[in-house]
C-alpha cells in the first residue's frame, strides 16, 4: 500500500475509534520516505492528543520539525501539546510562530485567549474573537453562568451521587474555582490540562500515618466553572459531568492510578 493509502486506513480507524490501529498504519507510513514521515508524525501527534499522551503528541510533532523551515501547522501542533502539558510560555511562542505564518488558524488564537485567561493578561477577549470570526460553529461562546447558578447545579450533582462516592465526599469539601492555578499545572505528575474540569488537592483521608506532620493542605476537589460551562451545551449535560468529575476526583482521593480508575468504572 501507498503510504496515502495507509493514512487514509489510519484516519478510518481513527474515526472509529480504533486508535492502536491507527498509530499503527501512521507507523507503517512513516517508513515510505520524508513527506510520508511528515504526514505520519502529524496524524500520530493528533491521535495522541485525543487520547490524552500529550507528552507523546508533541514528541512526535517535534520529530518533524525543522528549526531552520517555518511550518505554521507544525508550530501550531507544539503549542497545543505544550498547552496541554501546562508549559503555557513555551505553548504562547509556538502558537504566535504559528500565526505569524498563517494569520487563520482559528485553534492558535483560542488556544492564545485560554493561556491569556490563565495569565489573567486580560488579552483573552481578542484572541477568542479572532477564533470566533475563523470558525464561528467551533468557536460558539457558551455562556457563563452566575456563582450562585453553578453552585446549585454542583449542591445538585452532589446529591445524586452514588452512596459509596458520597460518603467519600463528606470527609472532602468540594470547592468551584474559575479556572486552575498554573502552578498546580505544574506539580500535577503527570501534568494536568489546563482544560481539566476538576482536581484533587492535598493528602487522601487514611493516608497519613500516625506520625506524619499535618498535612499542609487539607483534601479538596477543585471544580473548574469556566471548563466545566465549555465542556457541556445545556444544565442537564453540567449537572451529569460535575458528577462525572466529583466520582473521578474521588477515585484520586482514594489513590486510584488512571487505569483503576478506568477498570471501575470511573473515567
Amino acid at each position: 500500500m501507498s503510504w496515502e493509502d495507509l493514512l487514509d486506513e489510519a484516519e478510518g480507524a481513527w474515526h472509529e475509534g480504533r486508535h492502536h490501529d491507527a498509530l499503527q498504519a501512521c507507523d507503517r507510513a512513516a517508513m515510505q520516505g520524508e513527506d510520508a514521515r511528515y504526514f505520519a508524525a502529524m496524524m500520530r501527534g493528533d491521535i495522541l492528543l485525543e487520547l490524552g499522551d500529550a507528552a507523546g503528541a508533541l514528541s512526535s510533532f517535534e520529530s518533524v520539525a525543522d528549526p531552520d523551515v517555518a511550518d505554521p501547522d507544525v508550530d501550531l501542533s507544539r503549542g497545543v501539546a505544550m498547552f496541554e502539558l501546562g508549559r503555557l510560555a513555551e505553548a504562547e511562542n509556538a502558537l504566535r510562530s504559528a500565526l505569524r505564518g498563517d494569520t487563520n488558524l482559528a485553534e492558535a488564537h483560542y488556544t492564545l485567549g485560554l493561556i491569556a485567561e490563565l495569565q489573567g493578561s486580560g488579552a483573552e477577549a481578542e484572541h477568542f474573537r479572532q477564533a470566533r470570526r475563523l470558525d464561528a460553529e467551533l468557536y460558539t461562546p457558551r455562556p457563563q453562568l452566575a456563582r450562585e447558578a453553578f453552585e446549585s447545579i454542583v449542591e445538585e450533582a452532589l446529591g445524586g451521587l452514588p452512596a459509596s462516592v458520597a460518603d467519600a465526599v463528606r470527609n472532602i469539601p468540594v470547592l468551584v474555582a474559575e479556572l486552575p492555578h498554573p502552578e498546580d499545572l505544574r506539580l500535577s505528575d503527570p501534568p494536568l490540562s489546563p482544560r481539566a474540569l476538576g482536581l484533587f488537592v492535598g493528602t487522601p483521608p487514611g493516608k497519613a500515618g500516625a506520625f506524619d506532620a499535618p498535612p499542609v493542605e487539607q483534601a479538596t476537589i477543585l471544580l473548574f466553572k469556566r471548563n466545566l460551562e465549555r465542556a457541556c451545551q445545556d444544565k442537564d449535560e453540567l449537572v451529569r459531568e460535575v458528577t462525572l468529575t466529583v466520582i473521578h476526583e474521588v477515585g484520586h482521593a482514594l489513590g486510584l492510578s488512571e487505569a483503576e480508575l478506568e477498570e471501575r468504572g470511573l473515567q
